[in-house]
């Protein structure tokens, strides 16, 4: 095994060996994203933690009402699951026990066009700045419906300067369609500069660059994970409808977080918010600040 092989492998074990963080509201309404996280315990023997918030030390102390998760968490994952219920608004505090945990899962609740501009959900909040990857559950999700669906990955056609950007949400998604032996779909659109528009040659000769970056972005990762069956989708469409049409039929959606300028500044681009506040299905949000980063061609 070479220096790329050890550094992939470390990532992914290491990764599956941290408990899987899940935040539970306090009215029950996150059944969905309990069942990802406890299906997932299943398959990798990880430790599931439940996270309640509640806003107050009254709240806290009184008796909890509605559905109680943990014994569904604890009828569908074979391994441990523990239950905690801390004082504190719900974004913050998830944020602050996400670190040491190899992934945090949160349901998200649908909302209309009005409230989804007039509000930041907790999702998005904790998508924005969690250290670790966080996967998104939508309230209606039904796992049997996906179980055998390819892993969509959304990958922006430039990859900017110096180091790869998305290289973690490259390793996410060619790890987990290598471990789950599922396809992976490969997502880029693009629109066509506007300067572009009216010259059909200049078009083709764009789209052509775009497609050759994107070969030779991907050829380490085809390298490093040979059996991972992936298929490029290239449209001159908007990032974000090009995704929520692959995340019709996919198992979950993977995207890279981007950071703004200046140190430590993290954001959610338009594509993966848009995508947030639409898709049906499971969606990972991968940090690109992480220790392990592309395979190192050389």
């Amino acid at each position: 095994m070479d220096n790329r092989s050890t550094g992939v492998a470390r990532a992914r074990h290491g990764s599956a060996t941290r408990p899987l963080l899940v935040g539970v509201g306090a009215d029950g309404r996150s059944a969905s994203a309990v069942v990802w996280a406890a299906q997932e315990a299943e398959r990798t023997g990880q430790l599931v933690r439940l996270v309640t918030a509640v806003e107050s030390s009254a709240d806290e102390a009184s008796e909890q009402t509605g559905h109680d998760l943990s014994v569904l968490a604890r009828r569908l994952a074979l391994g441990q699951v523990q239950t905690r219920r801390l004082v504190g608004p719900v974004a913050p505090t998830l944020l602050a026990a996400a670190p040491g945990n190899g992934l945090v899962v949160i349901g998200h609740r649908g909302m209309g066009r009005t409230a989804r501009a007039m509000t930041r959900g907790t999702s998005a909040l904790v998508a924005t700045h969690s250290p670790v990857p966080v996967v998104v559950v939508p309230e209606a999700w039904i796992q049997p419906r996906f179980a055998a669906a390819p892993i969509v990955l959304g990958l922006s056609p430039d990859a900017g300067e110096g180091q790869e950007p998305e290289a973690p949400a490259l390793a996410f998604a060619f790890a987990r369609a290598d471990d789950l032996r599922a396809p992976l779909t490969i997502v880029c659109a693009w629109q066509v500069p506007p300067v572009l528009a009216y010259d059909a040659e200049a078009i083709a000769l764009y789209e052509e660059s775009v497609r050759t970056s994107l070969a030779t972005r991907l050829e380490p990762w085809l390298e490093q994970f040979p059996e991972v069956v992936a298929t490029l989708s290239c449209s001159a469409a908007t990032p974000v409808v090009a995704l929520l049409q692959s995340a019709r039929q996919a198992q979950l959606t993977v995207v890279g977080r981007t950071r703004s300028k200046g140190l430590g500044r993290h954001r959610l681009g338009s594509t993966v918010r848009g995508l947030l506040q639409r898709t049906e299905s499971p969606v990972a949000v991968v940090p690109w600040l992480r220790p392990v980063s592309s395979p190192t061609l050389g």
